[in-house]
């Protein structure tokens, strides 16, 4: 059911009397929405299916765009001048640490996220800012790999077995035990 129900929300609300289904779509800084009252549309599940019904249009009139996630484009909130690349601070082990961060989405939807401290008297701010650029960049670099590549993925072999290599009429090396029982007799 929690498919079926996204960017929709149930609003009940006793004060106001206000019972009903929410829409919100958001796409590109821009939020889509609207309310779906139960008296106003004959019931609760009237009402659901009618906000159904809107998300789906709204969903097609404005898809999700194909790398649209935070992560490959600049927001207010960014403080380095590079989509993915931003300082920030780290708790590890009751310590807080300043670090540049490097992250990006793998196309099965992981989130891979680098940090590179510094300190004074450790890697300078600017060197930890380069070693986060290159990591976005590099990561960047195997998404299109990986993009490209889908129906090239290596086949299964044995272990040991090089590529290429031909078994037809051949006999299996023999193993440890074999060996030793040959040399016990």
């Amino acid at each position: 059911m929690q498919k079926k129900l996204k960017h929709i929300c149930r609003v009940e609300q006793e004060k106001k009397k206000q019972y009903g289904w929410f829409v919100r779509i958001m796409r590109d800084g821009v939020t889509h929405q609207k309310f779906f009252y139960d008296s106003v549309h004959s019931g609760k599940s009237s009402a659901l299916l009618r906000a159904i019904a809107y998300r789906d249009e709204l969903l097609q009139r404005y898809p999700k765009p194909e790398h649209g996630n935070l992560f490959n484009r600049l927001t207010k909130r960014n403080n380095s001048g590079y989509p993915g690349v931003n300082r920030t601070q780290t708790r590890r082990h009751g310590y807080t640490y300043d670090v540049w961060q490097a992250g990006w989405f793998l196309p099965n939807g992981r989130h891979v996220n680098r940090k590179f401290p510094f300190s004074p008297n450790g890697r300078s701010e600017e060197e930890a800012k380069k070693l986060a650029l290159k990591a976005r960049r590099e990561g960047l670099k195997m998404i299109e790999r990986m993009r490209r590549e889908p129906e090239k993925k290596r086949a299964l072999r044995p272990p040991g077995k090089k590529p290429g290599a031909s078994t037809a009429g051949k006999k299996p090396a023999p193993s440890a035990c074999q060996l030793k029982k040959k040399s016990e007799l």
